[in-house]
Formats: structure tokens, sequence, C-alpha cells
């Protein structure tokens, strides 16, 4: 590369080719036959950068967003540790390369977080859900009706549809009791009661099927034929329950000092086309009669 080459070159990177003085100089005689090494010519002519040459340069920009993003990164950790989340969501966090996905991420893990809270800590949230999860399977089934699909696929999704309504009933009424400790959330006792109802059915040989708006004690055999105790005498699902219960001593008992266990209550609960609040044996009826409509 001759040296006006090069000198012409840096003079137009800054904007002073034009300038009388670099002219004068670009037109010297003595000067124009000198050649400069085009090795160490290129090595100066691309290291040297102007302000927007350095805006577009990636090298540049990426060494001061890192300059930039790091203390944040440190900042999401910190705070994700902070809230006590869980050692594989920071890992998680740790590896990903994104400030901005990590600033997501932990958004997204709170409001799950805080969600589940809330739920935990409030029946009617509870209610809502299931009440949700209902709404969404009739959805499904109108959905199914509508592409013709064939009968088989209509009652697949009616039966989870029953199973989900039968899971909600029994959900109410274990909401419903009035438990002994109560410095734990509902939920957590709900869930404990569950476990021990579904070891006593497991025991007798006895399964819950929906009949009507009613939830009915059935042989585990033989699911069309009523559960009997030992005198012969068919039992509800409400003295079941109240029974094993208070067996398994996670009943509050009456004020009468009887050891008798409260029944359980009918739960309000809302219904999500009419909007309007009614009790448990009237919701299960306008359920019934939504997912029956269906098929």
């Amino acid at each position: 590369m001759k040296l006006l080459d090069l000198i012409n070159s840096l003079a137009t990177k800054v904007g002073k080719q034009n300038d009388k003085a670099m002219i004068d100089l670009l037109s010297r005689t003595d000067l124009q036959n000198i050649d400069f090494a085009d090795d160490i010519a290129n090595s100066i002519n691309n290291g040297l950068l102007t302000i927007e040459g350095a805006k577009n340069n990636i090298a540049v920009k990426n060494h001061y967003v890192a300059t930039a993003l790091s203390p944040v990164d440190e900042h999401i950790l910190s705070s994700a540790r902070n809230f006590g989340l869980d050692d594989d969501f920071i890992a998680e966090l740790t590896a990903n390369k994104s400030t901005y996905e990590k600033q997501k991420r932990l958004a997204d893990k709170l409001k799950e977080t805080f969600d589940v809270l809330k739920a935990s800590q409030s029946k009617d949230k509870d209610v809502e859900k299931y009440a949700k999860q209902i709404n969404e399977l009739t959805a499904q089934l109108m959905k199914l009706k509508t592409d013709s699909v064939p009968k088989s696929e209509l009652e697949k999704v009616k039966k989870e549809g029953d199973k989900q309504v039968l899971d909600f009933m029994l959900q109410s009424k274990l909401s419903g009791l009035k438990y002994a400790n109560t410095d734990v959330p509902t939920d957590v006792n709900t869930r404990l009661a569950r476990i021990i109802l579904d070891e006593a059915l497991s025991k007798r040989d006895v399964v819950l099927v929906k009949e009507g708006n009613e939830i009915k004690l059935k042989q585990a055999k033989e699911p069309s034929l009523d559960y009997y105790d030992q005198s012969q005498k068919t039992v509800g699902i409400d003295d079941f329950l109240s029974k094993t219960l208070a067996d398994a001593k996670i009943l509050a008992v009456s004020n009468s000092g009887e050891g008798n266990p409260q029944p359980p209550s009918q739960p309000t609960v809302p219904i999500p086309n009419g909007q309007v609040r009614m009790g448990g044996a009237d919701f299960m009826n306008e359920i019934s009669k939504s997912l029956g409509n269906t098929l």
C-alpha cells in the first residue's frame, strides 16, 4: 500500500480529507511512490475506529453491554436467593446468558409462587379454580360435538367430566368441615383428609360414584351395588366422612363436648355463565345439566 493512500484513508475516517493542509500533503510528488507494508497498513487502518464505527463494532458493543448488565445479573440472582427460590431455578438463571430473559423468568416465577400462596390462603380461589376447570371441560365437550368426533371420544371426555365434578363435590364437602388444627391453611387440612379418606375407602373396597347431584358409596368389585356396613345398612358419604375423620382425630369437636364433628357446610360458589351465587347442590345441578347438554 502506498503511504499516501494510508494517510488519505485515515484522514477520511475523521472527515479531514478535503482540508487544504491534507490536500497539499497528498499532492507532494516526493511522497507519491513511498510504499508501506500492507499488513501493517491494514492493521493501522482497521484498528482505528470512528465514533460511528465504534457504535457498530460487535466487540466494542459486547464489552460495554457486559459491563453494564453484569451488576444486573448479580442483582437478579441475589433477589432469587433472598426470595427463597429453589436451587434448581437459581441454577437455571445462572446458566441463562440473557439478562432480559433472566429478569422475565424471575418475574414469572415470583408470580407463580404468589398465585400458589394466594390459592392456599383462600378457599374461594380454590372454588374458582375448579369452576374454571369444569367450564373448560364443558367447552371441550361442545367442540367435540361440533366436530362430530366418534361417540367413544365423547364418552371418554364425559367420563373425565364426571370425575372432575365428583372431585369438586368431594372437595366442597372437605372444605366445609371444621378441622382441629387451625394453624395450617385449609388446603393442607383438606389434602390430609383426602388421604385418610382414600385409605379408608381402599381398606373397605369402596369407591365413590356420582349419582345425579349426590356422592354414593359403592362396592369396588361391583360399582352398581351400594356399600353396606357391618350392620347391613347403607352408609351415606357425610356419615362415612365424619366417622372416618373423627376416628383419625383431625376434626374439631362441638362445644357440647360430645365429640361429634361439625357437619359439612354448603359452600357458596360462583356460576361462570350466570354470574350468580348459590348453594353447592344447586351448583352441582347446573354443572351436570351443562355437561349433559353437550352430549
